[in-house]
């Protein structure tokens, strides 16, 4: 008896504990209707799923790290509010872990320092400081300081995600990528928002996400499943292939289709990664055009949106086909010519290019403030950071590609992040990408594969090929 007695007070707080959190549970699923509605047992549901996230995440940042990189493309699904989002508390909660398990364990140290003496980490690091140096002379210091707060979560993604292993660094590629193909059925059963383009004009973009970017995303993703994760596994990336080809169609993004065509040829260019590309090149084109011809036949609705706008491609002269960019680009080109070396300041291009561009005015007057961006990142860079942010920019993404480009002669991973690049750097020719998470994502990754490959010790083992 007084082993049981003893068993039961050292357990009773445990017991206890359990039996108040079931009591809770009971009555908050009670009553969960009463302050929800119909709907209230599915947000009690979310919010416990929420919190369980919370505290896995807190208690190993690599989770976090897994569930960001599945986060991002329902990155708009998970917006509340025009400053809130999930993926915004997903992305504190992970730096906040990472920060504290920094401090407690002694090989993440390590790495956070090895991380410190890369190019491109200096390089990224002095290109976020220069954005915060340019709220002194933006002349609008809230957008400057709201741009800088942004490049400042960015430069975290690429520290949290330059420090991952190459284990977790294949994992958190692997769920980006089955994440993206199941956004597309996805995009099919969430919600659509008023006023979005899939609402207005038919084009895909699940949950309200812009079109362009989506299918941008998703030309990474696809580029990172066929060339890299699932090299060795042909079959699974030949089944998600459609699924990625469906989606960038019916998005209707040329740029998105551009993309996907020219991005393979590209990277052909570089010296001894033919050998790696080639065969698995012609075999990607006749399953892209097998499922295009698929879709045609079956989907006449999607194909008349898409087609509409892929035939503008033929037609250089025609407005339609830049959408009102070469205003844009205009507008961006005299502010340019006002403030070449220090620019306008971070988020200050609407601000600046009003007088210059009537794509900003018309923006600006359809939602009641001045907004717009210059749908190009060198000119985004340059009209607000000047000839010096420029500079620093493109540094970083020279580093950038002269590390990705030996990694990728020799591991699959590294081949699919270098065709990201390539994807990313088309993608600023027409859109804003200097302020996108997935850029920062590569960036990152390109770290933790040069962490990893610098660690190796024998030159045999550095001369060994990866599977991943």
């Amino acid at each position: 008896m007084s082993a049981i007695g003893g068993r039961s007070g050292r357990y009773l707080l445990l017991y206890g504990g359990a039996l108040l959190l079931a009591v809770v549970m009971g009555a908050a699923v009670a009553y969960s209707q009463r302050f929800g509605g119909d709907n209230g047992l599915y947000m009690l549901l979310g919010v416990l799923l929420a919190i369980a996230a919370a505290g896995a995440i807190l208690l190993q940042w690599r989770i976090g790290a897994l569930l960001m990189a599945a986060a991002l493309p329902f990155e708009v699904t998970l917006k509340v509010g025009p400053v809130a989002s999930g993926i915004k508390a997903l992305a504190l909660l992970l730096f906040v872990s990472f920060a504290l398990t920094l401090l407690t364990d002694q090989k993440l140290f390590e790495r956070f320092e090895r991380l410190w003496q890369q190019p491109l980490a200096l390089a990224v690091l002095a290109f976020v400081l220069w954005v915060s140096a340019s709220i002194l002379w933006a002349a609008n210091q809230g957008k400057a300081l709201g741009a800088t707060i942004t490049f400042l979560g960015l430069l975290g993604l690429v520290v949290v995600f330059g420090s991952l292993e190459r284990k977790y660094l294949v994992l958190v590629w692997a769920f980006l990528v089955f994440s993206a193909a199941l956004s597309v059925p996805a995009g099919y059963i969430l919600p659509v928002p008023e006023g979005s383009d899939m609402a207005v004009n038919g084009r895909f973009g699940p949950g309200g996400a812009g079109p362009n970017t989506y299918s941008l995303d998703l030309a990474i993703a696809f580029f990172a499943a066929y060339f890299g994760l699932l090299r060795q596994h042909r079959m699974i990336a030949y089944l998600l292939a459609p699924v990625y080809f469906y989606g960038i169609y019916a998005t209707g993004s040329r740029t998105g289709l551009v993309a996907l065509v020219a991005t393979p040829v590209l990277a052909l260019l570089v010296p001894r990664l033919a050998a790696r590309l080639s065969w698995r090149i012609l075999p990607m084109y006749v399953l892209g055009a097998a499922a295009v011809t698929v879709i045609v036949l079956a989907l006449p609705s999607v194909e008349e949106i898409a087609s509409e706008r892929y035939e503008t491609l033929s037609q250089v002269q025609s407005e339609d086909t830049w959408n009102g960019r070469w205003s844009l680009w205009q507008g961006a080109l005299e502010v340019i010519a006002s403030h070449p070396i220090l620019g306008v300041g971070a988020g200050n291009y609407s601000e600046a290019a009003l007088d210059y561009s009537e794509s900003v005015q018309a923006h600006s007057a359809s939602n009641a403030e001045v907004s717009g961006v210059a749908h190009n990142m060198l000119l985004g860079v340059a009209s607000q950071l000047g000839l010096v942010g420029l500079i620093l920019f493109l540094a970083m993404v020279f580093l950038a590609f002269k590390t990705a480009v030996p990694i990728a002669q020799r591991s699959d991973l590294g081949t699919g992040i270098l065709l990201g690049l390539i994807v990313a750097m088309i993608a600023g020719m027409t859109l804003t990408w200097e302020i996108h998470k997935m850029v920062y994502f590569l960036f990152g990754s390109v770290l933790a594969l040069q962490l990893h490959y610098s660690a190796r010790d024998t030159p045999s083992a550095a001369d060994q090929e990866d599977s991943y």
